[in-house]
């Protein structure tokens, strides 16, 4: 096997502590610029509980029937998986300390630390991982999501008691960021039958209390592996009480009014200059890839079955216009999948039809197909989407297409996806911790969330390049064949990508030694609320 060694000290770097802790003042007084005894009251202090005000709740408990998003659901704090997440939203060492990868990619076999304990003082050893995972797997038991995310596993071996392997169907250079705790959190194998009531995980907080929408309270786990540099155990605080309020209005008035500690997200018109406004009052911190906003024409059925009806509607739209509108001038224009700020960022590829009014008129009227009615769907849920919906609606009303959007709740959508009976939609889609969790699922030909709920876009050559990715370790190859990948889409225009949906969370100025991941997480290897402290 090649080996792939990544370090197994389960404590943070001095770098990490630095960066997420108030270390840096201690090198300052070091230099005189402040007394040791100021610096060492800076430091991490043990206590407190944290108040977290979110935009959602998860729908229930049990941890493989419901998903516990690592950015706005309260509920995360209580997971651990096989792996983790770094402040690059890279997967790292977590319950496995250590991995090899076979060659061929069919086979990984993950060593894990010893000593790792369930919530209720069960060792985390190679049974419950593959205990997990057969569950997980198991359709009756799975929430999609996270049952996708292990579709490709064909056994998970225990070899010993702290070594489990996993062997899979096709091979995958991407195996690593499906086992990442989140969506593949590992609950404890005697805890099944309370999991709907009182689950027990293996992360950092214990919960403690839990009614939807309204609370979520949890307390420190006191065994919990993590450490700091200096070896001090993780996390500090005491305990999270999780409120979830959905209107942002409501959660940063919360913060205003010293109700929360902290916020993980707030609307577009105050995000853009809430630094400024509140410099001094409150700390916010920049969230640059949170998820991805797109276009996706319905190929299968109605206008848009033609190519050249598409590259009008593209042609047509200003991203400009949209990020200004829409965003406030906060984020980035998408050209591909993923922004700048991600270690996934593929440069090179090529360009969507650039903004031509002029151009998108004359494709029209040469197809003619000026009047062409246009449907355009879009969620209910999400205040951005629809705003997107009515630019573009207003964009393509302009060059000649007869255009309507209709707004759906999300059970009415999905039928209205399977049924193929939309001809586009205003989407988006949460950060993939490896490309190919978005095309293999998105823009492969045989996806079922291709086929069913998005495009229904076919190109062999771009099905292809997918597989070849999956199957190539070399990061600096896969990002290339990513970039070629994209450069299909922008031709071929199954989706259109509109825009980098950032977010900025939003403290008391008490709260230190909290960092979130660049795609949001807050709970990370050394940062997030592992880290945070209350002064």
């Amino acid at each position: 096997m090649a080996r792939v060694t990544i370090y197994t000290d389960p404590r943070l770097s001095r770098r990490a502590f630095l960066a997420t802790t108030s270390g840096t003042l201690a090198g300052a007084a070091a230099c005189g610029l402040v007394s040791q005894a100021e610096a060492s009251k800076r430091r991490p202090q043990r206590g407190g509980t944290l108040r977290f005000a979110t935009r959602a709740d998860a729908a229930g408990l049990d941890p493989h029937r419901n998903t516990m998003y690592l950015v706005s659901h309260p509920l995360a704090a209580t997971t651990q998986g096989l792996l983790d997440l770094d402040l690059q939203s890279e997967p790292v060492p977590g319950i496995a300390a250590e991995w090899d990868i076979a060659p061929d990619l069919l086979t990984y076999t993950f060593k894990l630390r010893q000593g790792v304990l369930f919530h209720n003082g069960r060792e985390v050893d190679a049974e419950a991982v593959k205990w997990n995972f057969e569950r997980i797997q198991d359709p009756k038991i799975g929430h999609p999501a996270t049952r996708s995310a292990l579709g490709n596993l064909k056994e998970t071996q225990v070899v010993d008691k702290y070594t489990v392997r996993c062997v899979l169907q096709e091979p995958s250079a991407a195996f690593l960021a499906d086992v990442v705790y989140y969506p593949c959190n590992l609950m404890a194998p005697d805890s099944a039958e309370q999991a709907d009531m009182q689950p027990i995980g293996c992360g950092p907080f214990k919960l403690v209390k839990w009614e939807r929408n309204n609370i979520t309270e949890m307390v420190r786990f006191e065994n919990y592996f993590e450490t700091d540099a200096e070896g001090n155990s993780l996390p500090y605080l005491d305990g999270i009480i999780g409120r979830p309020k959905k209107e942002d209005q409501v959660r940063l008035t919360s913060l205003r009014a010293g109700e929360v500690d902290l916020i993980d997200n707030m609307a577009e018109t105050d995000a853009a200059d809430f630094s400024q406004k509140y410099a001094g009052k409150f700390q916010s911190w920049e969230i640059p890839t949170l998820a991805t906003s797109f276009i996706v024409f319905n190929v299968e059925k109605g206008p848009f079955t033609d190519k050249q009806l598409r590259l009008a509607a593209a042609h047509a739209i200003d991203h400009e216009a949209i990020q200004q509108a829409v965003f406030y001038g906060r984020g980035e224009t998408a050209r591909g999948f993923y922004a700048p700020a991600s270690p996934w960022f593929a440069a090179g590829a090529k360009a969507w039809p650039e903004y031509d009014p002029d151009k998108a008129k004359s494709l029209l009227r040469k197809a003619k197909a000026v009047g062409a009615e246009v449907i355009v769907q879009v969620s209910t849920g999400y205040p951005y989407l629809q705003h997107t919906a009515e630019l573009i609606q207003a964009m393509w009303s302009e060059i000649g297409f007869k255009v309507a959007v209709h707004l759906h709740e999300t059970t009415v959508l999905n039928q209205k996806r399977r049924d193929r009976d939309f001809h586009a939609e205003s989407t988006s889609a949460s950060y993939r911790w490896d490309p190919d969790g978005w095309f293999s699922r998105q823009i492969l030909s045989s996806a079922p969330a291709n086929k069913i709920n998005g495009s229904g876009f076919k190109n062999e050559k771009a099905d292809k390049l997918i597989a070849e990715a999956r199957q190539t370790a070399d990061k600096k190859k896969r990002l290339e064949l990513y970039a070629a990948i994209d450069s299909i889409v922008n031709d071929e225009l199954p989706i259109l990508y509109i825009h980098h949906l950032t977010a900025l969370q939003a403290g008391a100025m008490n709260l230190k030694g909290y960092q979130p991941a660049i795609s949001g997480p807050f709970s990370t290897r050394g940062g997030g609320i592992r880290t945070a402290w209350l002064a």
